[in-house]
């Protein structure tokens, strides 16, 4: 890959990374400040009392490891499989899942942009 392709590869990642970044700070945030909302969200679609807290926590956390690089990519693939569920979970109960698997398919291409800088986890 010639300089200039990887260049605007780089920063296409990290407009990326940004903006999932916000969004799920946003939404983590939200499971605590809209307790009452989520709570009721989530004892609806048949989760433990205080999952949404949860899921808050994966997501705020995620957020974070979003913006480091090295990162990055293993957060966008705990996130991805965090929105699968939230998409399969809301058609699963009649709701329009559309929007958690829009935002799925962003995670897994971030991923895909920054597989190659990832930290390889360590086997036992």
């Amino acid at each position: 890959m010639s300089d200039k392709k990887a260049k605007i590869k780089n920063i296409g990642a990290w407009i990326l990374q940004v903006l999932l970044g916000l969004e799920f700070i946003l939404a983590g945030q939200a499971k605590f400040t809209s307790g009452d909302i989520w709570s009721a969200s989530f004892e609806k679609w048949g989760y433990p009392d205080g999952f949404h807290q949860v899921i808050g926590v994966l997501e705020l956390l995620g957020a974070v490891l979003l913006f480091v690089p090295k990162l990055a990519s293993h957060a966008a693939g705990a996130l991805a499989i965090i929105m699968l569920a939230a998409g399969i979970t809301h058609f699963a109960n009649g709701e329009n899942g559309v929007g958690p698997l829009i935002i799925m398919s962003l995670l897994v291409w971030l991923w895909y942009l920054r597989k190659e800088k990832a930290v390889p986890l360590k086997k036992r």
